[in-house]
C-alpha cells in the first residue's frame, strides 16, 4: 500500500508539471550548469553540506548566475536528514546594455528522506527559503522527488552506470504563488562509495516560458570518521 501511495505522488507530480512544459517551448537556445557537490561527514550525526553551481544563458557561457551554497545536515537517521544553511548567489543580466548583477542572500532549511522500491532509489527533498534578493525578500517552498536506477548493479556501489529523474516543483508565499517547476533527466557513473558523477538534461518552465539545461554534476564527500 505504501509504495502505491508513492507512486501516485511520483504520477500526481509528472501530470501537474506536464501543462506548464507545454507553453512557449524555447528552442533555440539552451543553457548550461556546471555543479559540484560536496558532504563532509565529522559525526555520527552530523555532516556539513558545500556546493558551487555556475550557470549558463547558453553553451557560449554567456554567465546566467553564480551559487554557492553551505549548510549543516543533521542525521536523525539513515533515511531522515535535517538540514539549514546558507547560500550566496549572483544573477546576471541577460544582456550587456542596461542590465546589472543582482545579489541575493539565501537563508533555506530542508529534509531530506530516502527509501527504496525495488531497485529504485528514491530521494524526497523539502526545503523552504528565505530570500533577499536586491532590496525584496521572499519566502519559498519547493519539493523535489528523485529516482536513481543503477543499471549494471543491483543496488548503487562503486564502478555503478545509473539513470537519474527528478521533477521538483517550486511556490511563493507572497502574490503569484507558482514560481518555476524543473523536469530533469540524466546518465551518470559512481566512481567510488563517495563520488560520482552525472550529465543530463533539464527542462525549465518559468514566467510562461521553458528552457533548456545541459548539466554537467561531480558530487565528491569526504567522509572523516574512523572505520
Amino acid at each position: 500500500m505504501k509504495h502505491i501511495k508513492f507512486l501516485g505522488l511520483a504520477m500526481a507530480l509528472a501530470l501537474y508539471s506536464l501543462p506548464t512544459f507545454s507553453q512557449n517551448i524555447v528552442n533555440n537556445e539552451i543553457g548550461g550548469w556546471i555543479m559540484v557537490f560536496n558532504r563532509i561527514r565529522f559525526h555520527d550525526k552530523w555532516s556539513m553540506h558545500n556546493e558551487v553551481q555556475d550557470r549558463f544563458y547558453d553553451v557560449a557561457g554567456r554567465g546566467e548566475q553564480l551559487l554557492i551554497r553551505t549548510g549543516f545536515n543533521y542525521h536523525y537517521s539513515d533515511k531522515l536528514w535535517l538540514t539549514a544553511g546558507y547560500g550566496y548567489i549572483e544573477n546576471y543580466p541577460t544582456t550587456d546594455a542596461g542590465g546589472r548583477k543582482v545579489v541575493e542572500h539565501r537563508i533555506w532549511q530542508q529534509g531530506l528522506y530516502f527509501h527504496a522500491l525495488g531497485r529504485v532509489a528514491l530521494e524526497h527533498r523539502g526545503r523552504l527559503e528565505q530570500r533577499f534578493v536586491g532590496d525584496r525578500y521572499r519566502n519559498r517552498i519547493r519539493y523535489r522527488l528523485l529516482a536513481t536506477l543503477p543499471l549494471n548493479k543491483v543496488r548503487m556501489q562503486p564502478k555503478t552506470v545509473f539513470l537519474a529523474a527528478y521533477n521538483e516543483i517550486f511556490f511563493h508565499f507572497e502574490d503569484q504563488p507558482y514560481d518555476r517547476n524543473r523536469l530533469y533527466g540524466a546518465i551518470g557513473y559512481q566512481f567510488t562509495t563517495s563520488t560520482h558523477l552525472q550529465a543530463g538534461y533539464m527542462a525549465q518552465n518559468f514566467a510562461n516560458v521553458t528552457k533548456g539545461y545541459l548539466q554537467l554534476m561531480l558530487t565528491s564527500n569526504l567522509y572523516l570518521l574512523g572505520k
